[in-house]
């Protein structure tokens, strides 16, 4: 099941709702067998999630609203009406199912976790928030870094070599034979807005994208908006987007073990 779809089965009225709604993703267990949460009271350590190959998640010195965000697949800007406790409060989690559980089921426990220790509640919601619309520079060419492809990764990636070659890191995107829309979900995981795509291309494309996250770049990499504009022959315009966001109803501090 898609996040969108574990999504939409997480915005009922309740717990007991959520898991029937949910049964046809998770079988065995919805819930962490048990779980320990501590709000923390150091960040000497750092912070950060872990997936566990048991299907436990150990979480340090993480933010409420990060532990929200992760749990059900969204960007910051989705998470709207949280309580200002909730970008101030980091806890410490470790939590461990009766069984092994594969990576989907992790995160529907950790919702349940959310639900049943925070109390969270919430609704969806589509709002016009600030962001961007991703346009053509020239509507009679593309930059020099993307490039129609000859191999369609999303049909043929298992027996194209070639498909393998794409990656993200901190300030370099490539992919091979993608489409458009894939592009944007990087882009919009970097400006940290939403996102529309007005390009019209379709079919599958190769690109590359190298950029600074400096304010003000000191060497020759460019900041990403330049960069999607010289190397791609696109730009990002600032637009009032439609999006999906969650509103809070409901949030509370952990209750203690």
């Amino acid at each position: 099941m898609a996040q969108g779809s574990r999504l939409r089965a997480w915005s009922g009225s309740g717990l007991a709702a959520a898991l029937i709604l949910a049964a046809p993703l998770v079988v065995a267990q919805a819930a962490f067998d048990v779980a320990s949460i501590k709000e923390s009271t150091s960040l000497s350590d750092g912070g950060g999630l872990r997936l566990m190959p048991d299907g436990g998640v150990r979480a340090q010195n993480l933010l409420a609203r990060s532990l929200i965000t992760i749990a059900y697949g969204l960007q910051g800007y989705q998470l709207v009406n949280a309580p200002g406790w909730a970008s101030e409060t980091r806890y410490t989690i470790e939590a461990k199912p009766a069984a092994k559980a594969p990576r989907e089921q992790i995160f529907v426990m950790l919702q349940a976790l959310l639900v049943e220790r925070f109390r969270f509640a919430f609704h969806r919601e589509s709002r016009e928030l600030d962001g961007f619309a991703l346009v053509r520079v020239r509507a009679d060419r593309l930059g020099p870094d993307l490039r129609p492809s000859d191999v369609d990764c999303e049909k043929a990636f298992a027996t194209t070599p070639k498909c393998r070659q794409g990656g993200i890191t901190a300030d370099t995107m490539t992919a091979a034979g993608s489409p458009i829309w894939s592009l944007v979900q990087a882009v919009i995981a970097k400006v940290g807005a939403p996102v529309s795509d007005e390009t019209g291309l379709d079919g599958p494309y190769d690109y590359q994208l190298r950029w600074s996250n400096e304010v003000a770049p000191s060497d020759d990499r460019q900041s990403i908006y330049t960069a999607i504009q010289e190397q791609l022959g696109l730009k990002l315009e600032r637009r009032r987007v439609s999006t999906e966001v969650v509103v809070v109803d409901r949030l509370e501090r952990a209750t203690p073990d």
